[in-house]
């Protein structure tokens, strides 16, 4: 089933016909073969509804792989727990000419359970086929079986950049008086051949593109949802958000009930509040110091929480539990909250669809409606502040639970108004070219996400990362601190010396200073003149860099040229550099903006043209001559 905890999105594989010698690697079309590491010669998919808890599922996959790249393909996972059954599972090899060579048996089946160091009823099937010289076919088939319906089908005929496709169709059978809903994403109207069954044909392999928006590669999609379901006694129905929601509160009803002594300890704790945001943050804490995250994917195949006792008692929770656990702790104290269903991950903003109500999460956290804000809360982090939600569940739809039922709203937005690296650095220069730099680093927003991590981690983990890092090619670095700042908009300050044996390069009486030295290094993307076929987007959510360099002049020297401002200003962002010379120091201004808008592809020159400007720029170098 599919957890309700990360991104646990099993491949659903089922049908039959293993024996056909029309394989051959010879008779793939050249234009499925350009920039492709595997092609799919074949790959069909059938839903067959029997009611409102029971399918059958068949799938059959031929895939030619051509070389190591299509390495993944020769691993299969096929998770399975007491909703769902796997029936059968039968593969076969075939070599270049498209015969076969060997038939998968039960030796080439892993069974095991699957997240073993959770509490959790699922389990795994894995196929693994043999690495042969390339290029070869392998195929399989897989038949699975639904007790319990809350999720149907998402099928992806094309499922990455790499692989190309001959074939794909996917076919729903309904029985009478059951309704299936349906979103197409990117679907021409011809593969639409009857009106629940689609065929692609020829979906050639593309490279991915640097700039471009989270899932804006335009690869077809067909989503379908119940309308009206069960799972495990439970009668749910889909048709709204509003409705999904009712269900999601029949699966927690009953499950936010704390110990008394809980409960007079929380109230004790908040007693010298004077507002609720006091109130919030004290409990939060109260739920990071007391209790761990550690996954429980039992009851109702892992959608319905654990109750607030067991979390209580036992003092760990999977972010279900401890979601409702955090509800309930609130409202103890008197503070009404929301249980929370989101679709998280750094890459899944735009993975929900307003407009079709579906299942599609795997992740819960709280929310806290006030009078004049709305607070979001990650129950499963220890550390993280109190209203922050970060890139794993910032600005993307979530479907608050309230006693009305579900309502579709969006998580708050992170931009280059809150994403901020602010550095002041203070520089000794030597007549060597050597330098020690001494830098105070604060980030805020998601900037502080990095330095954050960086913070827990071992000095030597520390280090490493920002020797990778750093827009410096030879450097040491002698301290490292980090100060973490947990307001609602979280902040990281970090201290940071280095000592730079050739930080200005020498030249008989002449010194060449950097301008940029601190800030992450920028590179014009391979290939950046190609032919654009993708939207363009700088930053997927906006951020703010500003520098204040200040520099001694070496005794004996002068600086010999102060280089001309410069100032940049682009659809994508606003570059600015500038440097005066006042009392034998010099002080040196960088400010560099990234914007998260999205531009037609069109306009990815203009990119490149701004990013090259800006790497120019950063590469000015003040000339000291000695006198």
């Amino acid at each position: 089933m599919r957890y309700l905890f990360f991104l646990l999105l099993p491949a659903i594989y089922t049908g039959r016909g293993l024996a056909n010698d029309g394989y051959a690697a010879a008779k793939i079309a050249p234009e499925m073969l350009r920039k492709a590491n595997a092609v799919v010669r074949f790959y069909d998919l059938k839903f067959e509804v029997l009611n409102k808890g029971e399918a059958i599922e068949t799938e059959r996959r031929v895939i030619t792989l051509l070389n190591e790249k299509a390495g993944d393909e020769l691993e299969r996972f096929f998770y399975y727990d007491k909703i769902t059954r796997i029936d059968n599972i039968e593969g076969a090899v075939y070599d270049a000419a498209g015969k076969q060579i060997r038939q998968i048996g039960k030796k080439d089946i892993e069974d095991a359970k699957h997240l073993e160091y959770f509490v959790n009823d699922n389990r795994i099937k894995v196929l693994r086929f043999p690495r042969l010289p390339f290029p070869y076919t392998i195929e399989y088939t897989v038949t699975r079986k639904y007790n319990g319906l809350m999720f149907y089908p998402v099928f992806e005929p094309q499922e990455s950049p790499g692989v190309s496709v001959e074939t794909a169709r996917f076919e729903v059978v309904m029985p009478p008086g059951l309704e299936v809903r349906v979103k197409e994403k990117n679907v021409p109207q011809s593969c639409k051949t009857a009106a629940l069954r689609w065929e692609f044909k020829n979906l050639p392999a593309f490279l991915p593109e640097p700039f471009a928006p989270a899932d804006s590669w335009n690869l077809p999609r067909v989503l379908t949802a119940p309308t009206v379901f069960t799972i495990e006694g439970y009668d749910g129905d889909m048709s709204s958000w509003q409705s999904f929601g009712r269900f999601i509160l029949t699966l927690n009803a009953g499950k936010d009930q704390l110990p008394p002594e809980t409960e007079a300890k929380l109230k004790q704790l908040t007693a010298d509040c004077t507002d609720d945001y006091c109130k919030i943050r004290r409990v939060y804490e109260f739920m990071q110091n007391h209790t761990r995250y550690y996954f429980v994917g039992l009851g109702i195949g892992g959608w319905q929480p654990a109750p607030a006792l067991e979390v209580d008692r036992f003092k760990y929770g999977d972010c279900k539990g401890l979601s409702n656990y955090m509800i309930a702790m609130l409202r103890a104290v008197g503070i009404p909250a929301c249980y929370v269903l989101i679709r998280a991950s750094a890459g899944e903003q735009n993975a929900q669809f307003p407009d079709f109500p579906n299942a599609w999460f795997n992740h819960a956290i709280a929310c806290v409606p006030m009078e004049r804000d709305t607070l979001w809360l990650e129950c499963t982090s220890q550390t993280e502040s109190c209203g922050f939600l970060g890139d794993f569940t910032d600005n993307r739809p979530a479907l608050l639970i309230t006693p009305e039922g579900g309502w579709l709203v969006q998580t708050p937005k992170y931009d280059e108004q809150v994403n901020i690296i602010r550095r002041e650095t203070q520089i000794a220069l030597a007549t060597d070219g050597s330098a020690n730099l001494q830098s105070k680093a604060v980030f805020t927003g998601i900037a502080q996400d990095i330095p954050a991590a960086l913070a827990d981690l071992h000095d030597e983990k520390r280090k490493k990362y920002l020797y990778d890092r750093l827009n410096i090619s030879d450097f040491e670095i002698v301290a490292l601190e980090f100060e973490r700042k947990k307001e609602r908009l979280p902040e990281v300050t970090q201290h940071l010396g280095l000592a730079v044996p050739r930080f200005a390069s020498v030249s008989g009486k002449r010194l060449f200073v950097p301008l940029s030295a601190l800030s992450e290094k920028l590179n014009v993307p391979v290939n950046a003149d190609s032919v654009r076929h993708f939207p363009v987007q700088a930053h997927s959510r906006g951020l703010t860099e500003e520098d204040n360099f200040s520099m001694a002049v070496p005794e004996g020297y002068t600086p010999e040229n102060l280089p001309a401002p410069v100032l940049l200003s682009s659809q994508f962002g606003y570059y600015s550099l500038s440097c005066r010379h006042e009392n034998n120091t010099i002080y040196i201004y960088r400010k560099l903006v990234w914007n998260n808008s999205i531009h037609p592809k069109e306009q990815y020159g203009e990119l490149i043209q701004f990013l090259k400007n800006v790497i120019k720029a950063d590469k000015t170098k003040i000339v000291l001559v000695k006198g």
